[in-house]
């Protein structure tokens, strides 16, 4: 049969549409089992990323092979994570009791306010977010009634468990309580203990994250040999070139986002030193971490620093909003614009939109790669999609007009 015919033939053109659908029906379900397992190794290529391009600055810049420079880098940046830990690990443990304290009173601020302000109250009620958080234990009218209601029968229990409280009080005395924390703070632990909860732990993938990315990044030509070889040989070249591409854009992304990341950092312990928040320094280490997630990064650490502003005065709490405003305005203005010059440039509508689509569907660490896999799709899009088969049915439909012409 002429695969013209075989072309215009209905039931091929059925079976091709159906089996199209099954394979993307088969895509999307398996997505959908192992999505966490997806982006993590997503955040492995993205470490990979890192690390072979960081080792080519370095073998540019010292007379290093390229493994000896993987190795340099690698041994900076175990060093950098045990020195950074060191350091803050003494301070951090000096500072978190003053931290709870700072941040329930600031939550019990909060509280104040939004009993006086009905409008207050109904912004904090309506973000699921702030609610879980700030909401104290004693603030919940079914809980108080179901308090009451059992309150006769814990008095009844309460002669039975005496001893056994009295005992229980020696032995828990010498252990850490979680329990003495302050109810917001319990509360955000367990927010961001779920936000991270993933299918193996987040220890296990941020070793999979490691060891996947360092060998990625060992030898990231036969990887991406391997890839280009399950493609028709026509097109290989095409895809080799397309791999580079989306490489160098993912390292003009990250370039991006470090830049932000030291800048906000930076800015954020200076001013909020001189406008007098507690632990400047440590707020400043967070905000900079925090960059790293475009938009959501930002909002979380302006949060926090809110709330342990509110623990020294309102009107220091006060001027945490122009400080991070102006934060965003260097970063947004200032810093990106030039990072961007020769990254790739998202549309923020587009971006915000993404990163709420990804949270809603796969929770904090769909937000978090929201950006980066934006990036790496907008490429995709880009080349296939619009210079490859749009571009190419406009070559064709041009050159079949210049072909009729000459035939008449």
């Amino acid at each position: 049969m002429n695969p013209d015919e075989n072309q215009s033939n209905p039931y091929s053109v059925i079976l091709r549409a159906i089996t199209i659908l099954a394979v993307l029906v088969a895509i999307a379900a398996g997505l959908v089992i192992t999505w966490e397992l997806v982006l993590t190794l997503f955040l492995a290529v993205l470490f990979a990323v890192f690390l072979n391009h960081a080792s080519l600055k370095v073998s540019q810049l010292l007379p290093l092979s390229r493994k000896g420079s993987l190795a340099a880098v690698v041994v900076a940046l175990l060093s950098a994570f045990i020195g950074v830990n060191t350091f803050f690990f003494t301070q951090i443990n000096q500072q978190i009791e003053q931290a709870n304290q700072e941040i329930d009173q600031g939550a019990q601020k909060v509280h104040q306010w939004a009993e006086q302000y009905p409008s207050v109250k109904s912004a904090i009620q309506s973000t699921p977010f702030l609610a879980q958080i700030l909401q104290p234990g004693h603030s919940d009218p079914s809980k108080q009634h179901s308090d009451s209601t059992a309150k006769s029968d814990k008095q009844t229990s309460e002669k039975n468990q005496a001893e056994k409280t009295a005992s229980d009080k020696s032995s828990a005395s010498s252990k850490p309580n979680l329990n003495s924390l302050p109810q917001p703070a319990k509360k955000a632990a367990s927010l961001v203990g779920q936000m991270f909860k993933t299918t193996f732990g987040l220890i296990v993938n941020s070793l999979l994250i490691f060891f996947v990315g360092l060998f990625l990044a060992v030898s990231p030509q036969s990887y991406r040999d391997g890839t280009v070889l399950l493609v028709p040989p026509a097109r290989r070249e095409r895809i080799r070139d397309l791999m580079n591409q989306l490489s160098e854009t993912l390292w003009q992304w990250l370039v991006g986002r470090f830049a932000s990341m030291l800048v906000t950092g930076l800015g954020a312990s200076v001013l909020l030193f001189l406008i007098g928040v507690p632990m400047a320094g440590t707020l400043g280490l967070m905000t900079g971490l925090l960059t790293f997630i475009p938009n959501i990064g930002s909002l979380i650490a302006f949060l926090l620093a809110i709330l342990v502003a509110l623990s020294n005065s309102p009107m220091t709490a006060a001027l945490v909003v122009p400080t991070y405003a102006v934060l965003q305005l260097v970063e947004s203005y200032l810093v990106t614009p030039l990072i961007q010059q020769k990254q790739v440039s998202l549309p923020p509508a587009l971006l915000i939109s993404f990163q709420a689509i990804m949270g809603v569907l796969f929770g904090f660490l769909g937000a978090a790669v929201a950006s980066p896999l934006l990036a790496a799709s907008k490429v995709l899009v880009e080349e296939l999609y619009v210079n490859d088969y749009l571009e190419g049915q406009k070559s064709s439909s041009q050159q079949t007009l210049d072909n009729t012409d000459q035939a008449a």
